[in-house]
């Protein structure tokens, strides 16, 4: 059941780029794609306020990914984001930890991080209010005035994170960890990721987006290459396959290849010699709501924040290798990789514009559910698991 995979320890999660080519030259020669179970998910479950407010509720339960490390690689550095409706910020510590904290100072509750940054401290804006980058509470204007203030015990509220592999992981936000969950072990083994991830260690580029769409319909754009040929006709389909996909599954997790056609120049050459570099995107879904896209030179994360039923806020972290942001950095131009008129850039452009007729489809009347098939697998482990994940969690949702 691909809800309770469980790795074992000399098994890699996913294939090596050897395998890969391989189910991807088979698939070209066959005219076939990864299959597996299709998925009907109800068009009610993206419309109705009370499932929505459960899967918020749900999703605060649960460790998620925040951020990027390449997002606060210095000491003071620090960078916020609101997660399922929780403003939070990271900070790189003199020690060289990244913390993560509720991003409200201990005062009056004004929001002590805007935007990113680096700092020696973190002030609040309004009053003065100045806390170390452990968190910990280092000055009050005018102590005196608070006559039963505990400077020790005022510190920022953090919340329990593990970086690992690239990224800072937050636990669950809104209870405590449950000892049988294996969510987090998910998160924080990095080894499919880790050879891709890790060497973009420049971030060179950040962009927020409120999008007209459930957190769902975003997610679900990204875990299937059904579309290439009609969506990208004039983008990615001229460099990909249609409909020609190896999918994987590791927990809660998954990865889709999307190959390139220059992969089959590796016909010829020894299967020592074979790589995916440039020859293949990989798109891992972190669930619930985080994506790793590999390009050639680029690697993307994109997080969808639910904020109601109908908007989602969509958050794009650039990353790249240091040697590759040394070269753009002494270019004349846009230093965003994906800035519009690039080719990511106009397929992310085409890709928005299927979510938003879908999300408006919804409302139609005209369906009862959304129909998932058997080359679209990936999108209905997301909703199999986001299913298991709710009903675990209902219990407590009607009892609180």
């Amino acid at each position: 059941m691909i809800l309770t995979n469980v790795a074992s320890p000399t098994k890699p999660l996913v294939a090596d780029d050897v395998e890969i080519v391989r189910r991807v030259l088979a698939h070209i020669d066959a005219g076939t794609t990864d299959e597996g179970a299709a998925w009907r998910e109800p068009v009610v479950n993206y419309l109705d306020a009370t499932r929505f407010a459960q899967e918020l509720k749900m999703l605060r339960s649960m460790p998620s990914v925040f951020v990027p490390s390449a997002a606060i690689p210095n000491p003071g550095d620090h960078v916020e984001r609101t997660a399922f409706g929780v403003p939070l910020f990271a900070v790189r510590g003199r020690d060289r930890r990244a913390r993560v904290f509720r991003n409200a100072c201990r005062h009056r509750g004004f929001t002590l991080v805007e935007g990113a940054g680096c700092a020696h401290a973190l002030v609040c804006r309004y009053h003065g209010w100045t806390y170390r980058l452990d968190g910990s509470l280092a000055h009050v204007p005018h102590q005196e005035a608070f006559p039963d203030l505990d400077l020790p015990g005022r510190g920022l509220i953090e919340v329990d994170s593990h970086e690992v592999d690239g990224l800072v992981v937050i636990d669950a936000l809104d209870s405590r960890p449950d000892p049988d969950d294996d969510a987090l072990a998910w998160l924080t083994d990095g080894t499919p990721w880790r050879d891709k991830l890790v060497p973009a260690q420049r971030l060179v580029y950040v962009d927020a987006t409120l999008r007209p769409m459930n957190w769902k319909v975003l997610v679900e754009q990204f875990l299937e290459g059904y579309h290439i040929r009609s969506t990208h006709k004039d983008t990615f389909f001229p460099l990909q396959y249609d409909d020609l996909n190896v999918v994987e599954v590791f927990g809660p997790n998954s990865r889709l290849t999307f190959p390139y056609r220059n992969i089959e120049r590796l016909r010829d050459r020894p299967e020592s010699t074979w790589s995916t570099d440039a020859r293949v995107t990989y798109l891992y879904q972190l669930f619930p709501n985080v994506m790793l896209a590999t390009f050639p030179d680029l690697m993307l994360m994109i997080v969808v924040d639910p904020v109601d039923i109908g908007h989602s806020m969509v958050t794009v972290y650039s990353m790249v290798r240091p040697e590759m942001a040394d070269r753009s950095e002494s270019d004349v131009g846009q230093p965003n990789p994906a800035a519009a008129g690039t080719l990511i850039a106009r397929g992310t452009v085409e890709d928005n514009e299927m979510s938003e007729g879908v999300q408006r489809g919804l409302s139609s009347g005209a369906n009862a559910f959304v129909e998932f098939g058997r080359h679209e697998s990936a999108a209905g482990h997301f909703h199999a698991v986001l299913d298991e994940r709710l009903a675990r969690s209902t219990p407590a949702i009607t009892a609180s």
